[in-house]
């Protein structure tokens, strides 16, 4: 565990230095030679900590290559600040209240030493001639929660989309089924006159008659519409005849259920279609019956 105090012995490793109490506020320092000694966070006067390099990370980042305007595109000395700034993350007061402390930003920085703690390192380097790397830290924890929230909510975004599409397209099928339901119901009405002289045309109107017949014993009063049951029934018969009893059978039904309840009348559709189509024909035999209807 490193202690949180800048005087450590672990913040202050290898070259024996520790900094002084006057360490100043860095603001702009003139500094006339590249010598970064460390990492420090933001805090002001005691309250500033920091960790000073090794010997050999102070070498990597006092290579001839590096100086103050280039040290941010050399990764090797990239690497080293952030690997400092996790320890002094550690040290600092800053970030107490930090559940996952991130860096914010890194400045360069002048800061002046103290002759009599640091004797050999100012013999080399005067006043404004050591920098730090300045770390300013942020709560990681805000941004990882703000980024699941919006994970979550586009997923349940995408979630609601799906479902919605989902439904459009049931409801878009249903239609369709519907409307061909209807368009194959419509059709296969309109058969029974497209041609009077086919051996199924008589089989159609007798099958449309014995439909509603049986619609009408499904009634709870059934009983009450033996009258109209027998317009509706009958044996062998030609087409005129099969014509006739088509339209008797309609009108005789449709007298005799007018003044039920919309609910409770047996559904007509099918014969009234064929019917009407029927009476289209201007057929002789049938004209008294298609005047009533």
């Amino acid at each position: 565990m490193l202690s949180r105090s800048i005087f450590s012995s672990s913040v202050l490793p290898v070259l024996g230095i520790s900094i002084s109490r006057n360490m100043t506020e860095i603001s702009r320092l003139k500094y006339v030679q590249w010598r970064p000694i460390g990492v420090c966070d933001t805090g002001a006067g005691k309250e500033r900590k920091a960790k000073m390099f090794s010997r050999v990370d102070l070498a990597t980042v006092t290579n001839p290559e590096v100086n103050r305007e280039n040290w941010p595109q050399h990764p090797e000395v990239m690497q080293l600040i952030h690997r400092y700034a996790r320890d002094v993350a550690e040290l600092s007061k800053l970030t107490d209240d930090m559940a996952s402390p991130e860096i914010a930003e890194v400045k360069l920085v002048g800061a002046v030493l103290g002759h009599e703690q640091t004797p050999i390192l100012n013999q080399e380097s005067s006043d404004g001639r050591v920098q730090f790397f300045q770390v300013s830290f942020q709560d990681g924890k805000t941004e990882n929660i703000s980024s699941k929230n919006w994970k979550r909510w586009l997923k349940w975004l995408l979630i609601t989309v799906g479902v919605l599409l989902g439904m459009a397209l049931m409801l878009l099928i249903i239609s369709q089924l519907s409307s061909n339901s209807f368009t194959s119901t419509k059709r296969s009405v309109s058969t029974c006159s497209t041609n009077r002289q086919a051996s199924a045309y008589s089989e159609q109107l007798r099958d449309i008659r014995k439909s509603l017949v049986a619609e009408l014993n499904r009634l709870p009063a059934w009983s009450n519409f033996k009258e109209a049951r027998v317009q509706c029934i009958g044996g062998r018969m030609d087409v005129d005849q099969q014509e006739q009893r088509l339209l008797q059978c309609l009108l005789a039904v449709r007298s005799r259920t007018k003044n039920m309840p919309s609910a409770s009348r047996p559904n007509l559709n099918q014969i009234e279609d064929c019917a009407s189509t029927l009476c289209l024909q201007g057929l002789p035999h049938l004209s008294s019956s298609c005047k009533r209807l």
